[in-house]
Formats: structure tokens, C-alpha cells, sequence
């Protein structure tokens, strides 16, 4: 009988404080030129190519520990030009909005990595009648 209280009064607190707060997630990628320009604002592209709308105001930003400090600026950039890498922890709020607590500006990507991420191209020789 005790376990089952105890349980319920668990189920009591842990379900809304999971329901108050709001969805959170780490994702990586490219800053991307959106509809409108903020400081604020950013838009960030995944590897699936989604784009999600990021707001960085009073979040934490720091190089990722691979970024070489010959390429690291002091002070740390506060705006997030396009082109650049990013890793973004932040959470969800209620109107589906990303706001994040901690920002990591990756490495750049090498030429080599460009090539091997390139979509591939369909040779149009091998699709042309004789």
C-alpha cells in the first residue's frame, strides 16, 4: 500500500513539472540567411537540410574544443554570420520557438568534407538512347 501511494504521489509531481517545461535538444549546424534579419534571431540548417529558427539572446557562447585558437576570436563573436557552424542547446516554448541556453561554434568545415557531402551527380551518358 505504502509503494502505491509513494507512486502516485511521484506520478503527481513529476508529470506536471515534465508538462511545464518545455522541450529541450542539442542540434548541430550551418547559420543560414533567413526572411528576416535580427541579432537576436538566428537560422540554423541541419545535415537533413531542415532549417530551425533559433533565438541566441543571453545564451552562453563558446568555441568547440576541435576549433584551433589561431582561428578563435577574443572576444568570443556575439553574431553568427552565414556560413558559420554552430552547435545549440535550447528549449522548446510553448509556441514551438527555439531559444537557446548554449551556443558552440564548430570547426569549419574542410574543402574534402564539401566534396564528400556533395550531393551525387547522375552521369547523363548512361541515360541516352543509341
Amino acid at each position: 500500500m505504502k509503494v502505491l501511494v509513494f507512486s502516485v504521489l511521484v506520478l503527481l509531481v513529476v508529470v506536471p513539472l515534465a508538462m511545464w517545461s518545455g522541450a529541450s535538444g542539442s542540434f548541430a549546424g550551418t547559420v543560414v540567411t533567413g526572411p528576416e534579419q535580427s541579432d537576436t534571431w538566428v537560422y540554423v540548417q541541419g545535415h537533413n537540410h531542415s532549417v530551425r529558427r533559433v533565438y541566441v539572446s543571453g545564451a552562453k557562447i563558446a568555441y568547440d574544443a576541435d576549433v584551433p585558437v589561431a582561428q578563435r576570436q577574443n572576444p568570443v563573436p556575439k553574431a553568427f554570420l552565414p556560413g558559420m557552424r554552430i552547435r545549440v542547446t535550447a528549449e522548446q516554448d510553448d509556441a514551438g520557438e527555439w531559444r537557446a541556453t548554449e551556443i558552440e561554434i564548430l570547426k569549419p568545415d574542410s574543402p574534402a568534407d564539401d566534396k564528400k557531402s556533395a550531393a551525387p551527380t547522375i552521369s547523363q551518358s548512361r541515360y541516352t538512347s543509341n
